[in-house]
């Protein structure tokens, strides 16, 4: 009963809506929602991880549908923390979220921005260590998620690493309560609810990386409502 059926209402920032102030506000909003209810942790814990079997001298990482680019900006912070040399990259089919995360919200120099759509990445095969996509997901149709999972495989050496929304009554409601104290953009205030309903459970996301041919996987529930896809694709 608490977990709804998946709509597929369009967010207001996805139709172009607001000034660039107000973009640049909802940019900020999620930068902070991430930092605080757990998306950078998924990233940056499953390269840990990954760290600690590797022990790399060098990392890159594919950031698709990078908003603000703050998980390759975590991601960089995270590399020079431990003297390993990134290579990061982050794709937005966005022009003026690109623009803004350059010009507004201080994105590291050595991340190159790309815009490109996310159905028709421009990548070779195993061109990047990692390809990650935080909150992205849950803008998709059921049938181009499996889609998507299945080129990320292609493009990542190591893994895939996704971080979405759990679809429930109990987080819709958090993120309509707490809006004023998380979102200073009316985009984010609207934008969060509707997100939460275009989210998954963890089944859903488990039977859509199956359906992807991922072989090697693991999806869990991160507190308080996230929901964690890493999978092995080295062997591939």
């Amino acid at each position: 009963m608490l977990t709804p059926k998946r709509i597929y209402e369009e967010e207001l920032l996805d139709a172009g809506d607001g000034t660039d102030d107000d973009v640049a506000e909802n940019l900020a909003d999620l930068r902070r929602i991430n930092r605080v209810l757990g998306g950078t942790r998924v990233v940056l814990g499953a390269l840990s991880n990954a760290a600690r079997r590797d022990h790399p001298a060098e990392l890159s990482l594919l950031d698709v549908g990078t908003g603000s680019a703050d998980i390759p900006s975590a991601v960089s912070r995270w590399c020079r923390a431990r003297g390993i040399r990134p290579s990061l990259a982050a794709v937005d089919i966005s022009e003026r979220n690109l623009r803004i995360a350059r010009s507004r919200l201080g994105i590291d120099p050595e991340i190159e921005l790309l815009q490109a759509d996310a159905l028709n990445l421009p990548f070779a095969s195993r061109s990047f260590d990692y390809v990650t996509a935080s909150l992205f997901l849950h803008h998709f149709h059921d049938e181009d998620v499996a889609r998507l999972l299945q080129d990320f495989a292609r493009i990542a050496r190591r893994a895939v690493i996704v971080n979405d929304l759990v679809r429930n009554l109990v987080p819709y409601y958090f993120i309509r309560m707490t809006g004023p104290v998380f979102a200073t953009s009316y985009l984010t205030r609207n934008d969060g609810p509707v997100s939460v309903l275009r989210g998954f459970t963890a089944d859903e996301l488990s039977v859509q990386a199956a359906r992807a041919g991922l072989k090697q996987f693991r999806v869990r529930r991160v507190f308080p409502y996230r929901l964690s896809l890493v999978a092995d694709v080295s062997n591939v």
